[in-house]
């Protein structure tokens, strides 16, 4: 992230989570408005300019950690700005920004990503992006479906907790759940799709059988048969929330693996 975006957009999200920490779980509160719409409308295009601009500026993409962590909090900012549209999703706001806040201090403290070096023509570019992209909604989608899970539990339990009652109904959030598993797979489908593209014209095969692939299209069957069993079968819950959990392990899964690979050959080298 930009040297001099990351201080204000932290500052921004920090904010924004203090003011809708006050008025969604403090009863009574006293705490002084803020233009909330104009800061979300304000951090959305520094923290996007941020974000995007190295995939189109730089000739070279650096990426790692940091980035992804920062991507994946815009992408719940996103998540959360579009479902406004649909569905009240107010009392989502004090776990969404913890969540973003949480990873952009984790992304200004983790080192800069290291170069990509494979990334150099657009569909190279584009593979990059789109498997990143559904990386990032995968982790949203796990996100919302523990937020699911804590539902859930509390509505069995009669639970008194402030963030139990004040979280948007079960159903809304299922609707969102499975609104980033169907954007997410989509992304995954496409970034399978061009990787193959690209596995076939560096090796002159289709399919890679490496542990970051097959982790990867693991992750896709579990999220298509989430997505059918949704469909015909009418999976809801804490069933359809451990099925995404499941894909999202998959996948974090292959995305370590990788790390841990390209970590031990930096080392070598």
């Amino acid at each position: 992230m930009s040297t001099l975006l990351t201080p204000l957009t932290f500052f921004i999200y920090l904010l924004l989570g203090w003011h809708f920490c006050q008025i969604r779980l403090v009863e009574h509160t006293t705490a002084r408005k803020i233009p909330e719409h104009l800061l979300l409308i304000a951090v959305y295009v520094l923290h996007g300019t941020a974000v995007l601009l190295p995939f189109i500026d730089q000739p070279q993409l650096h990426f790692g950690a940091a980035e992804s962590l920062s991507l994946t909090a815009w992408l719940s900012l996103n998540i959360y700005l579009l479902g406004k549209l649909h569905w009240k999703l107010d009392g989502l706001e004090p776990p969404l920004f913890a969540f973003i806040v949480c990873f952009i201090l984790l992304s200004i403290i983790l080192p800069t990503g290291h170069a990509i070096n494979y990334v150099q023509n657009n569909l190279s570019r584009s593979h990059f992006l789109l498997a990143m992209l559904a990386q990032g909604l995968v982790v949203n989608a796990a996100a919302v479906a523990i937020l699911m899970r804590f539902s859930d539990k509390n509505l069995h339990q009669n639970s008194k907790k402030i963030l139990a009652h004040t979280l948007p109904p079960l159903l809304t959030l299922e609707k969102l759940l499975f609104s980033c598993v169907a954007i997410g797979f989509a992304l995954l489908t496409a970034a399978l799709i061009t990787g193959s593209i690209l596995s076939e014209q560096t090796s002159g095969s289709f399919f890679s059988f490496s542990h970051k692939t097959i982790f990867a299209l693991a992750s896709w069957v579990i999220f298509g048969t989430l997505l059918i069993g949704r469909i015909n079968y009418g999976w809801r819950g804490r069933f359809a929330a451990n099925w995404a959990l499941t894909g999202f392990c998959l996948l974090f899964l292959g995305y370590i693996g990788t790390r841990i690979a390209l970590e031990a050959f930096i080392n070598k080298g």
